[in-house]
C-alpha cells in the first residue's frame, strides 16, 4: 500500500504536495480549538517535511505555499478568510513561509542526495554483475540473454529486446519476441532512427526533460522531438564501440507506468555501451582467430609442398634411374640384376604409396570427414591384425605381452589397428636394428591401457611435446630419411576421435615408452 502510494507520488509529485497537505488539514480541522495557532505551524512544517523528502525539493515549495495559505484560513482568526485580524499573525505568517521553503529545500536535498546515493550503488551493482558475466561468456546470444535478464530484475519492464547490427545497418532481432497483437507501428522508425543516428531515443520523467536539451552529442533525445505529439515510455539506446553501432538495447515502459528517470536512463546506456563493446571485442576475436587459421594454414600448406616435393621426388627420382638403367642396357640383361632392380622399384613404389596414404589419411582424419565405426573387439585380434601387415623382420622382433583375459574395447578396428601400426613402425624404425620393441595391455581402473616401448635413442623432453605436430622431425630424424613426420600426427587424431590420448613417457634403461590410453567407457569386462 504504501509503496503504490509512494510510486505514484513520484510519478505525479505536483499533485500530490497540495493534495497531502489537503489532507492533512482534514485531519487537523476538528482538533482547531485544542491548539494553538503556533501548534498548527509546526504541524504544517512537519507535513512539508514530509512531501519534500518523498518527492524533492520542487514540489515541497508547492506544498509550503499551500500550508502557508491553509494555516491562514482555517487556523487564524477570523476562520475561512484571507484577513488576519492579529498585525502580529502577518509576521508569524511571513516566518513560518521562509521557514517552511528551508526546510523543504533541506530535506528535499537530503532526499536527492540519498536518492542519488542509492542509483549510484545500483548502478554499480549492476554494471559490475554485467562485466563480471560478460566477461565468463563468448557468445552475441548469451550476452544478450545475460544483459536484458540483468535489465528485468533491476527495472521490470514491460519487455526488453536487443536487436544486432550486422553488415553496417542490416537489423537482427537477437533476444526478445514480438507479439502479432501487440505490435508497434513506429517501433521500426525508432529503430531505424537509432541506427541512422547513432543516438538513443527516451523520455523521462516530466521534472527533468528539460537535461535533455543541455546534454552532450550523445545524449538521447525525446520521442517527441522525432514524431510530434507522441508520448512514449519505452526507451532505444545504441549499443555503441569504437568501430560504431554494434546493435540497439530496447527497454519497454515499466510495469508499474512510471517513467524512467534520467540517471537510469544513464545506466541503461551504460550497459548498452557494454553490450557493444563485448560484441566488438567478439568480433576482432574472431577475425583474430580466422587470421590465425589462415596463417597455420598457409604454413601447414608450405609444408605439406615442401614435404610432398621431397617425398615423392626422391623415389621418383630412383624410380627413374633404376628403369632407364634397364632400358640403357645394350646386352642380353642378366636375370638377377633385373630382378634386384625390380625389388629396388618396389620399395621405392611402397615408399611413395606410404607417404601418399598418410597424407590422405592425416587431411581426411584433420577434416572430421571420417566418422569411426565403433564396435566392440578384442584388443587381441586387433593387434594379430597389426602384427600381419609387418615384414617377417619386424614382426619378429616384436614381443607381446597380454594378460590372458582382457575386457572389449570400443574403436573402429581398422582404425584403431592403424594407430598401433603408426606407432610400431615408429618404434621399430628409431631403435637398433634387431633389438626388440615391447607391446602390452592392461585394464585399469580408469579404462584401458596399450603401450609400445623400443630401446631407441629416446626422444628429448624439450620435443616431447612437439612430436605430435604435422611434419615435425626430431633430433634422430636422420635414423629414418623416408619419414613423413605424419605418423604420430596420425595416430593422435585417431586417438582424439576415439576420446582417448596418447602420451610419451622414458623406458627404462633406455628408449622411448608410448602409453596409448582409452577412457572406461569404451571398455567392456567379459565374463572369464
Amino acid at each position: 500500500m504504501f509503496t503504490t502510494i509512494r510510486r505514484w507520488a513520484e510519478a505525479h509529485p505536483f499533485f500530490f504536495a497540495p493534495g497531502f497537505v489537503g489532507l492533512a488539514t482534514l485531519l487537523f480541522l476538528p482538533g482547531r480549538e485544542f491548539l494553538g495557532k503556533g501548534h498548527w505551524a509546526l504541524l504544517y512544517l512537519l507535513v512539508i517535511s514530509v512531501v519534500a523528502s518523498v518527492v524533492g525539493t520542487r514540489p515541497s515549495f508547492v506544498a509550503a505555499v499551500t500550508s502557508f495559505l491553509t494555516w491562514n484560513v482555517f487556523f487564524l482568526p477570523p476562520y475561512n478568510t484571507f484577513r488576519v485580524d492579529d498585525p502580529k499573525d502577518w509576521i508569524s505568517l511571513g516566518v513560518f513561509l521562509i521557514v517552511g521553503l528551508l526546510i523543504g529545500l533541506t530535506s528535499g536535498r537530503l532526499r536527492e542526495r540519498e536518492t542519488t546515493a542509492i542509483s549510484q550503488e545500483r548502478e554499480m551493482a549492476l554494471l559490475n554483475r554485467l562485466t563480471g558475466r560478460l566477461l565468463a561468456i563468448e557468445g552475441a546470444l548469451e550476452m544478450a540473454e545475460t544483459l536484458c535478464s540483468e535489465i528485468e530484475a533491476v527495472f521490470s519492464p514491460a519487455f526488453i529486446r536487443f536487436h544486432l547490427i550486422a553488415g553496417g545497418e542490416k537489423r537482427k532481432l537477437l533476444f526478445g519476441e514480438k507479439n502479432e497483437l501487440s505490435m508497434d507501428p513506429l517501433e521500426e522508425d525508432f529503430l531505424d532512427w537509432v541506427v541512422e543516428n547513432r543516438k538513443g531515443v527516451a523520455s523521462p520523467a516530466s521534472d527533468v526533460a528539460r537535461l535533455w536539451s543541455s546534454g552532450g552529442s550523445d545524449s538521447p533525445v525525446l520521442h517527441s522531438s522525432i514524431f510530434s505529439a507522441v508520448s512514449r515510455g519505452d526507451v532505444f539506446l545504441p549499443a555503441l564501440s569504437s568501430s560504431g553501432i554494434e546493435g540497439i538495447l530496447h527497454v519497454g515502459e515499466r510495469r508499474s507506468r512510471s517513467p524512467y528517470r534520467w540517471n537510469e536512463v544513464q545506466l541503461l546506456f551504460a550497459a548498452a555501451r557494454m553490450a557493444g563493446t563485448f560484441l566488438e571485442r567478439s568480433r576482432l576475436g574472431e577475425s583474430a582467430r580466422q587470421a590465425r587459421t589462415l596463417k597455420e594454414g598457409d604454413k601447414l600448406k608450405s609444408a605439406i609442398f615442401s614435404s610432398v616435393s621431397h617425398e615423392l621426388k626422391t623415389p621418383l627420382s630412383s624410380l627413374t634411374a633404376t628403369i632407364s638403367g634397364l632400358l640403357e642396357q645394350d646386352a642380353e640383361p642378366d636375370p638377377s640384376r633385373v630382378r634386384q632392380e625390380l625389388l629396388s622399384v618396389k620399395k621405392d613404389l611402397d615408399r611413395l604409396s606410404h607417404s601418399i596414404g598418410s597424407l590422405l589419411e592425416l587431411s581426411r582424419l584433420a577434416a572430421e570427414a571420417w566418422k569411426p565405426d565403433l564396435q566392440w573387439a578384442e584388443p587381441g585380434e586387433v593387434l594379430s591384425w597389426v602384427l600381419f601387415r609387418l615384414d617377417k623382420t619386424d614382426r619378429e622382433r616384436v614381443r607381446v605381452d597380454l594378460p590372458e583375459h582382457l575386457p572389449l574395447i570400443l574403436v573402429d578396428f581398422q582404425q584403431w589397428g592403424r594407430l598401433l601400426m603408426h606407432l610400431l613402425e615408429n618404434a621399430l624404425s628409431y631403435s637398433p636394428a634387431g633389438s626388440p620393441v615391447a607391446v602390452g595391455a592392461r585394464s585399469t581402473d580408469e579404462g584401458f591401457v596399450t603401450w609400445i616401448a623400443d630401446e631407441g635413442p629416446g626422444i628429448p623432453d624439450e620435443e616431447k611435446s612437439r612430436v605430435f605436430e604435422k611434419f615435425f622431425r626430431g633430433t634422430f630424424s636422420n635414423r629414418l630419411p623416408g619419414g613423413t613426420g605424419l605418423g604420430l600426427p596420425i595416430a593422435m587424431e585417431i586417438a582424439r576421435v576415439h576420446e582417448g590420448s596418447i602420451s610419451i613417457e622414458d623406458n627404462s634403461p633406455a628408449g622411448t615408452r608410448i602409453v596409448v590410453r582409452l577412457p572406461a567407457a569404451h571398455v567392456m569386462e567379459t565374463e572369464e
